[in-house]
């Protein structure tokens, strides 16, 4: 009765489909992205708050012109967008991998690192619009809990074998991940039928490319779902942290080796497998928001502690608390967030929910950089700010709770 409980079961093929499609370009993307700020800074000599603009302009053009992305799975279908996502990501992965090794060009990188941006923002709503077609409302919670299941999966065994990689060349990393994104491409297109149909309501629209600002933004007028999303952007800001300003500050001022980095994230990916499906099922249905609020708190503690942290064994306890706020709030977040969407225009409101998620990515390694300019060494300071915007989401989280009741 308690493994019936705590482990995944019951969701229809489709569903386990995405979930390995989700582990495996989570893997690929796990290999890189942890150790591109420390190729920007330690190898083409980027100055930190740089590298923080870098990754913040690339992710916030990216995920704006990605709603663009979430009203054409609406059209078009799920599946559809995910494939080319998916497949377009694979050639750029190799692109980017062959400008690291023959020429070092940040100007390329940067382009290559807004595409992918792009592609990622068309891949996102699109996935989680997926689940929500195919779930009911009570069964949704868990259904994202498994997708983010997959995604850690992929952050556990990607990390590792990039610390390793990365200690030949950068490059490495980039073409093993355009592999992973060419298996993915395959499962995805072998396995997953698509979950839109084009006779219902919700995709009564016309198939066409053309799509105006007003139909896209037209959620804004959506005050209830608008303010949701203002609120997560704080929380999404402290999420923004986990992988290039701790990366910086673990390796170049605690002084672990980037290796140790890599198991790091190993660790956070490990626990959410084993994990997430347990955190899952103690959040009970419509009751969301209250685990956001406990969430948030748990991420701002989690956050402070790695100001007092001396060496590896101390991150490893900050980055346990850290993910127990990851695994509560990820799949409420989504679960809320497609369940007060509408049904006809779900891809257009969780790309524009997902939108603020990448704004809080960009943000976060943009104060990240900042703060670790501003201060130097071990300091208390720079965890304690991200601390302090956790502890406003929390109270954001509160109000939003009490209006809504």
């Amino acid at each position: 009765m308690i493994l019936h409980n705590i482990l995944p079961r019951n969701f229809p093929r489709d569903i386990w489909a995405l979930f390995a499609t989700s582990v495996i370009s989570a893997v690929g993307f796990s290999i890189t992205m942890p150790y591109m700020s420390l190729y920007l800074n330690n190898v083409l000599k980027i100055p930190m708050t740089m590298v923080g603009v870098i990754l913040m302009t690339a992710q916030i053009t990216g995920a704006t012109l990605g709603l663009y992305g979430g009203e054409l799975s609406d059209r078009f279908g799920r599946k559809f967008i995910m494939v080319r996502s998916l497949a377009g990501r694979f050639l750029l992965f190799i692109f980017i991998g062959i400008t690291i090794m023959e020429w070092h060009n940040i100007y390329l990188i940067f382009i290559f690192l807004i595409l992918n941006s792009i592609l990622f923002s068309f891949y996102m709503p699109a996935s989680q619009a997926y689940i929500a077609d195919l779930t009911k409302e009570n069964e949704r919670l868990k259904a994202y809990g498994l997708l983010r299941m997959g995604i850690n999966l992929g952050w556990a065994l990607g990390p590792a074998a990039g610390g390793l990689l990365a200690t030949i060349d950068y490059a490495y990393l980039f073409f093993v991940t355009a592999f992973c994104m060419l298996i993915a491409t395959a499962v995805l297109t072998i396995f997953c039928k698509e979950s839109l149909n084009h006779g219902t309501k919700g995709s009564s629209k016309k198939m066409e490319l053309k799509v105006s600002i007003k139909e896209i933004f037209s959620v804004i007028n959506d005050h209830k779902f608008f303010t949701f999303t203002l609120i997560s952007l704080s929380i999404f800001i402290v999420w923004g942290q986990l992988v290039s300003p701790l990366s910086i500050y673990a390796v170049n001022r605690i002084g672990i080796t980037k290796s140790q980095l890599g198991i790091l994230f190993s660790i956070n990916g490990f626990i959410v497998v084993f994990f997430q499906y347990f955190v899952t099922h103690l959040i009970p249905d419509k009751k969301e928001i209250s685990a956001l609020m406990i969430g948030s708190l748990v991420y701002g503690v989690g956050y402070l502690s790695i100001g007092f942290a001396s060496g590896f064994t101390s991150l490893i306890i900050s980055i346990v608390i850290i993910t127990i706020a990851e695994m509560i709030i990820t799949p409420s977040s989504q679960s809320y967030a497609s369940k007060i969407a509408p049904a006809e225009n779900r891809g257009r409101y969780l790309a524009f929910y997902n939108l603020s998620q990448t704004f809080g990515w960009a943000l976060g390694p943009l104060l990240g950089g900042i703060l670790l300019d501003l201060f130097s060494g071990r300091s208390i300071f720079i965890w304690g700010i991200v601390s302090l915007i956790a502890l406003f989401s929390t109270i954001g989280f509160m109000i939003f709770k009490t209006n809504k009741d």
